[in-house]
């Protein structure tokens, strides 16, 4: 008698063999690429957001006086502009990197914990940006 056809009707493979993904230990896993460049960005964002911050009280500090708010020039007029665009690209590079860290979050063949630190980064950081925004706002 053949022991092989007693076994599985399949031959080779076990008879539950339904699922498509196999189990990796966690020590095995690397860590979630989303999650990397995620962590990544919260980094550089975070830094340039102080960078920003500097850059921005050092420019309008000598048109702030005593007697009130001078007017600055047009030069300077234009350099806060161009640093009110780059504040807004690092915001969206900010928005990307809290987007990638949600999608490392569900990795399921990766490891998730740079993805969920670099989500919490980005998160409080655009939520400290919207709530400064709203501050300012409704000053």
């Amino acid at each position: 008698m053949d022991q092989r056809s007693s076994s599985s009707p399949s031959g080779d493979k076990p008879a539950s063999s339904h699922s498509t993904t196999t189990f990796i230990p966690p020590e095995d896993r690397k860590h979630s690429r989303f999650g990397i460049a995620s962590f990544i960005l919260s980094i550089v964002t975070l830094l340039g957001y102080i960078f920003l911050g500097a850059l921005g009280t050092t420019m309008v500090e000598p048109y702030i006086t005593e007697a009130g708010v001078l007017q600055p020039t047009q030069e300077t007029v234009e350099a806060m502009t161009t640093l009110a665009a780059v504040f807004i690209i690092v915001m969206i590079i900010n928005l990307a990197g809290l987007i990638l860290g949600i999608v490392g979050c569900f990795s399921k063949i990766r490891k998730r914990t740079v993805a969920v630190i670099a989500t919490i980064v980005n998160g409080v950081v655009v939520l400290t940006i919207g709530a400064l925004f709203l501050f300012v706002l409704n000053g």
